[in-house]
C-alpha cells in the first residue's frame, strides 16, 4: 500500500475561519495571492457546502484543497486539465470511495468553480474555460482508477514493474466501463484485495474521515 501520508489536514478550517471575519471587503478592493486559497475555501463554505450531504461536504471540500494547492492561478483554468492534474497529485492518498463521490457531485463542483473562480477578487482574475462533459467526466475518473490500481500492483515489485505495458492499464480502464459509465461494483471488486489503511493519516480528523469514507 502506498503510504497516504497528509492529506488536506482537518487543520485547515482554522485558517479557513480566521479569514472568514476579514472576507468583507470594500468594493474594487482586490485581495493579495496569498489569500486564494482560504479565500474560495470560504466561498465554498458559505455556498455549495450547504447544499450537500453528509460525508459528501468533507470530501467536496479535500477535493477543492487539493485542487487549489496543485493548480497556478496565475493562468486560465481549463476543467479537463484541472481535473486530470488533481485526481493525479490525490492518486492512492484516499480509497476508491473518494472518486465515486467526487464523481457524483461533479455537476455541483463545476458550477462552483465557473462561478466562483472568476469572481475571486485578484489583480488579475482567473478565467475557467472548458467545462468537463459527462463522457469527458467518466474517461477521465475510470483513467486515474486504473492508474491507481495499476500502481499498487506493481509496488514493491520490480519484476512486475518491468513487464507492466499501457495495454493492460487501458483494458483495466475499459473494463471499469458500461456503455460509458463508471460501473462503481467492478471498481469495489478491483479494489477489495488492496488494503487501504486509515491509521497511517498523520491527524486524527483526516483518519476519522477516512474510516468513515471507505464504509460508504
Amino acid at each position: 500500500m502506498v503510504k497516504q501520508g497528509r492529506f488536506a489536514r482537518s487543520s485547515k478550517m482554522k485558517q479557513i475561519k480566521a479569514i472568514r471575519k476579514r472576507m468583507h471587503q470594500p468594493a474594487g478592493r482586490t485581495i493579495h495571492p496569498d489569500q486564494f486559497q482560504d479565500f474560495v475555501l470560504v466561498r465554498y463554505g458559505l455556498t455549495l457546502k450547504k447544499r450537500l450531504r453528509g460525508i459528501d461536504k468533507e470530501t467536496v471540500q479535500r477535493f477543492l484543497q487539493e485542487l487549489l494547492v496543485v493548480t497556478p492561478i496565475d493562468q486560465t483554468w481549463a476543467l479537463p486539465t484541472i481535473l486530470r492534474a488533481t485526481l493525479r497529485s490525490i492518486g492512492n492518498k484516499v480509497p476508491y470511495q473518494f472518486y465515486r463521490i467526487v464523481t457524483k457531485e461533479w455537476t455541483e463542483v463545476q458550477h462552483f468553480l465557473q462561478r466562483e473562480i472568476p469572481a475571486v477578487p485578484l489583480e488579475n482574475r482567473i478565467l475557467v474555460t472548458d467545462p468537463v462533459s459527462d463522457n469527458q467526466l467518466q474517461e477521465i475518473v475510470s483513467a486515474e482508477l486504473a492508474g491507481n490500481t495499476m500502481v499498487e500492483m506493481v509496488h514493491d515489485n520490480p519484476a512486475m514493474q518491468k513487464i507492466v505495458t499501457d495495454e493492460p492499464y487501458t483494458t483495466l480502464q475499459t473494463n471499469l466501463l458500461n456503455d460509458g459509465k463508471i460501473d462503481w461494483q467492478k471498481v469495489a471488486a478491483v479494489s477489495t484485495p488492496i488494503h487501504f489503511d486509515p491509521e497511517v493519516a498523520e491527524d486524527a480528523g483526516t483518519r476519522q474521515w477516512l474510516e468513515q469514507l471507505i464504509k460508504e
